[in-house]
């Protein structure tokens, strides 16, 4: 079969939220733009999202929160986050005002459905074209340099030449194999609380063309949900998820508490937490008290166990630690090893004496004393990996020979440090790693930020080289 050839200045590959802000910002720069999706729609996992575009407004905050990310990419997010924003509202996508998040960052919710198609319409009308159902196969290279892709349609093979190109996949998540490999070697019980599509074509394909990762490359984000039997679809990620996590008790399947539970930005650290026990399974475990309390943006912890129970979810309701402990033994969780740590818990939580417990309880310390009780089974998700592939502020990607070391103890001097770039390749969205870590600076934003500025550079560039 013939290979069809086309030809553009910038390629973009990935519909999802960075991946169409790259696109709209090369047109602006006066490139000819072409961006595929492999997937049967644009969007993303944004689609799937509510729609809340935030991060934190002090860098100096978010370093504390997230100690291992990239403070010069961090501090690039933070400072370009307002201007983005701007520049949505001159684009016409709605967005609600300003709002505090999570007391320390500042966010602005829009409606997933209106800013795709609002996206869309503007690439069209720039003059560029946007098609879905094509996949990325490799990407081609002359001298050291991406020429290009190899992608293929419903009709085959088709090589588009191109002057710059940017990577914009969304991520591994949807890759058992790498999971399996740098996330949980339980990989098959993990929920894929995302888009199908993201299976690391842009991580493999950069790597192959020379391209350094970011450490952490076992960091992801996402929630706990509704352990099967649930029956859930896509629409109802939201809906499923128990991010009242952080003021839970949380339980193995062995009974014992794991984790400090409240700590993180917010239920992902847990989550992951989750992702390594054993069928990647816990339970949580909360008072009528707590069911009545609600972490900031997110229903109350009662709600979340209604909708849990009306999916069909393993929940358990009960007058004492006692019998709900006892049904626990169901779930093949252990009655007297839960009953014990729970005894533990509320023992340390009621005398203060909360510094004692291993794993420790630094906040949300409620007691679980006020009946009725609920223990619900849940199950870790990932909704987008947080390692990937090492750029600069630019986003352009970085070789492998630059200057990163994989030891966190291992330091390098100054005149060390090597920051060669692949010519004419980007990255952008959750392909770029270095903004998270076992905390989360927020992935909508990143996909702003960093889909703009890989949109700017490579328009420049596209445009610059004909």
């Amino acid at each position: 079969m013939a290979i069809r050839q086309r030809t553009t200045d910038v390629l973009v590959i990935g519909g999802g939220m960075a991946g169409l802000c790259a696109a709209v910002r090369a047109l602006q720069q006066g490139a000819k733009v072409l961006l595929i999706e492999k997937g049967t729609r644009f969007g993303g996992s944004m689609a799937l999202s509510n729609g809340t575009i935030w991060s934190f407004a002090d860098a100096a905050v978010l370093k504390r929160h997230v100690p291992e990310g990239d403070p010069t990419l961090q501090e690039m997010l933070v400072e370009q986050l307002p201007e983005a924003f701007d520049w949505l509202t001159q684009l016409g996508v709605q967005l609600e005002p300003e709002f505090v998040f999570l007391n320390y960052g500042r966010a602005r919710r829009t409606a997933p459905a209106q800013m795709t198609t609002t996206l869309l319409e503007h690439i069209v009308v720039l003059g560029g074209e946007a098609l879905h159902g094509v996949a990325m196969q490799e990407l081609r290279m002359r001298d050291g340099e991406v020429t290009g892709v190899l992608a293929f349609d419903a009709s085959g093979p088709v090589e588009i030449h191109a002057r710059s190109v940017i990577v914009a996949t969304g991520g591994f998540q949807g890759n058992p194999d790498l999971v399996a490999r740098y996330i949980t070697p339980t990989s098959d019980t993990l929920y894929l609380r995302s888009n199908p599509w993201s299976t690391g074509d842009g991580l493999l394909a950069a790597q192959v063309a020379g391209a350094a990762t970011t450490p952490l490359l076992h960091t992801f984000y996402g929630h706990a949900m509704c352990a099967p039997p649930a029956r859930f679809n896509r629409l109802e990620f939201q809906a499923m998820s128990h991010k009242y996590g952080q003021m839970a008790v949380a339980l193995n399947m062995e009974g014992e508490r794991f984790a400090d539970e409240s700590v993180g930005t917010g239920e992902e650290l847990l989550n992951s937490h989750i992702a390594r026990q054993c069928g990647c399974r816990a339970v949580y475990v909360f008072d009528a008290a707590v069911g009545e309390r609600a972490l900031e943006g997110t229903p109350l912890a009662r709600v979340v166990a209604d909708r849990a129970r009306q999916a069909g979810a393993p929940m358990i309701q009960a007058g004492s630690l006692d019998e709900l402990t006892r049904q626990m033994g169901e779930w093949g969780v252990p009655p007297p090893k839960a009953l014990r740590s729970m005894h533990t818990y509320n023992e340390a939580i009621v005398s203060g004496n909360h510094e004692a417990l291993m794993p420790p309880r630094r906040a949300h310390r409620y007691p679980v004393a006020t009946p009725p009780f609920t223990a619900a089974l849940v199950q870790a998700s990932i909704t987008f990996t947080c390692g990937g592939i090492f750029t600069d502020i630019d986003m352009r990607v970085l070789r492998r020979s630059s200057s990163v070391s994989s030891l966190a103890l291992v330091t390098a001097d100054v005149s060390e440090l090597q920051t060669q770039p692949i010519a004419n390749l980007f990255a952008a969205g959750c392909d770029v790693g270095g903004f998270s870590g076992r905390g989360y600076v927020g992935g909508l934003s990143q996909a702003l930020v960093t889909g703009r500025i890989a949109g700017e550079e490579a328009g420049r560039l596209g445009r610059r080289r004909r």
